[in-house]
């Protein structure tokens, strides 16, 4: 077995980089646990730590950081559109997220709970998201079928204690010690009479695919990208702080972030100093990614006074920048995935534009494919 890395590292978006001032994650700071997840770990010699109590505490602002940030009229307009008919809850072929929610829970939840929830994980626009996708409705065809992740121990958030890193450092030593050949900087053909698991985002797939099955090729370069900017910042002991997950901004509430994680309040040995990463871009704030360094320090020093009431000078930033990294799960998405066309009868694909984003949810969509279509291969 073989595995052909184009870049000169594993992991992908994932790296985490030690610093003095404590751990930066240059993509996601952990994954949502399983029983699958925690399997693989085990197996790969991995330990892995929950959140702490602290992190339990999640936050939207609206005028101030909020657990609960509606108000009583927009709570009984939820208990009211939740009741009844449960066939009403379900979206409707190419429902937009803020049309489903104004209709089953009202203006105010939407603005307010629902859009901001979702677009720290999607980064999307609300008037273009999938609901179906997103609430796992779509219909997709059966060879992008996949597992849904089983409950275990560990429920939330999950991450190794070394950071991201050391999961894909595990997985990698463990691969050899199985024999696996791993060739970095390499760049793959598609061979006829080879079994190929492709990993690939839509546009690298896309051009994987142009030769051998162009009509795949052309229906996975129409799926669009989104770009995110994160930005770690650590401040000293003494810094404004909220105790908790961390908290996400409403396009109405005066930031540019999306939101912010407090980084040492959701696992432990993320320290020494305070440890914030503030997460920009996506659909509705595309330019992003071309600001400057300075340009980004000045944004986030004023939204951090604006949430906090008070400015705190930061002792070092560490800014990483991901064009067209993230797909978005928009309607259109929805209607290309809908109609995808099956892969050559030897490759398979897995990937975070196929209905389930999230590392846990892609680990699902891989364990699919290497139970159920890899021993079909003759």
């Amino acid at each position: 077995m073989r595995v052909i890395e184009k870049s000169s590292r594993p992991g992908g978006l994932i790296n985490t980089i030690r610093t003095e001032h404590g751990l930066v994650e240059t993509a996601a700071n952990g994954l949502l646990n399983s029983a699958r997840v925690e399997a693989m770990c085990a197996d790969i010699g991995v330990p892995l730590l929950a959140t702490r109590k602290e992190a339990r505490k999640r936050f939207i602002y609206r005028g101030k950081p909020r657990q609960v940030p509606l108000n009583p009229l927009e709570a009984v307009r939820i208990a009211a559109g939740m009741a009844g008919n449960v066939t009403r809850l379900r979206p409707r072929p190419v429902e937009t997220i803020a049309d489903w929610g104004r209709r089953v829970l009202g203006k105010g939840a939407t603005d307010y709970l629902l859009v901001p929830a979702l677009g720290g994980i999607y980064v999307g626009d609300p008037e273009q998201l999938s609901a179906s996708l997103i609430f796992g409705r779509a219909s997709l065809p059966d060879h992008l079928a996949t597992y849904r992740p089983q409950k275990d121990k560990l429920r939330g958030t999950v991450a190794p204690p070394n950071g991201m890193r050391q999961l894909i450092d595990g997985l990698v030593d463990y691969l050899r010690k199985q024999g696996v050949e791993l060739h970095f900087d390499a760049h793959a053909e598609p061979q006829a009479n080879e079994l190929t698991i492709v990993c690939l985002s839509a546009r690298a797939a896309s051009d994987y695919f142009r030769a051998i099955a162009p009509e795949l090729a052309d229906q996975l370069a129409r799926i669009e990208m989104l770009s995110l900017l994160t930005t770690t910042c650590f401040y000293g002991a003494d810094a404004a702080t909220v105790k908790g997950f961390g908290c996400l901004f409403p396009r109405d509430q005066g930031f540019r972030a999306r939101g912010v994680l407090f980084n040492d309040w959701i696992f432990e040995g993320r320290g020494p100093a305070r440890a914030e990463t503030w997460i920009f871009g996506g659909a509705l704030d595309v330019a992003v990614v071309k600001m400057t360094d300075d340009e980004i320090r000045q944004t986030i020093d004023s939204d951090r006074e604006r949430f906090y009431q008070q400015r705190n000078m930061p002792m070092a930033t560490q800014i990483t920048r991901w064009p067209n990294a993230l797909p978005h799960y928009s309607v259109e998405l929805e209607r290309i995935l809908s109609g995808l066309p099956s892969t050559p009868t030897n490759v398979a694909l897995v990937g975070n534009y196929l209905g389930r984003i999230g590392l846990a949810k892609i680990l699902e969509r891989a364990a699919y494919v290497v139970e159920n279509i890899v021993p079909a291969w003759p």
